[in-house]
């Protein structure tokens, strides 16, 4: 399954983002760098030349900063290593169970069979919404692998349009998942 977070860099709860860091044993004088950084930030909007009274900056990370991307890649990592903890549930590569794959917001759950996977989504979206992140339904799909007959079948829906290709590739099925379950 693949899936991404709504507004996943705005989303980085920072208190959950210090208690990550602290866990992963970032010395205390590097967590309060990076909380002088994030913690407490105050802000005014301008709007018609006029501005607001200051309001609090509570979470995400700020664009352009050289540290966004790592902090987020940073929570991100501890969301999915505390969903899927007490799983053994994914697909084994070689001697190593692969359960999930991440590149910056966007993410693919492995599982062997459906009723796996739906697990292992129940425990992600759980954990997803403890830390004030969410599953960004428009983002995510399924991939149903399988073989058939010793050959493999190749069909990919989209939009309520299918076609369908034999082939080599073992990819069987893309389309949407159950929300409801998500």
């Amino acid at each position: 399954m693949f899936l991404g977070y709504e507004k996943a860099f705005d989303r980085v709860d920072w208190k959950k983002l210090i208690n990550v860091l602290r866990r992963m044993g970032v010395d205390w004088r590097d967590r309060r760098l990076i909380g002088n950084l994030y913690l407490g930030l105050k802000i005014r909007v301008k709007i018609e030349g006029e501005f607001s009274e200051l309001g609090s900056i509570g979470r995400g990370v700020r664009q352009g900063c050289p540290l966004s991307n790592m902090l987020f890649n940073l929570h991100i990592e501890e969301l999915v290593r505390e969903a899927l903890q007490n799983s053994e549930k994914g697909v084994k590569v070689g001697a190593k169970l692969i359960k999930a794959l991440r590149f910056a917001d966007d993410q693919a759950m492995v599982a062997g069979k459906e009723g796996d996977l739906q697990r292992m989504m129940d425990s992600v979206n759980k954990t997803t919404t403890e830390y004030g992140m969410k599953i960004n339904t428009k983002k995510t799909r399924v991939m149903k692998m399988s073989m058939h007959n010793r050959r493999r079948r190749e069909e990919y829906e989209n939009n309520n349009r299918r076609r369908r290709n034999r082939t080599d590739h073992r990819i069987l099925l893309v389309g949407e998942p159950d929300i409801k379950q998500c």
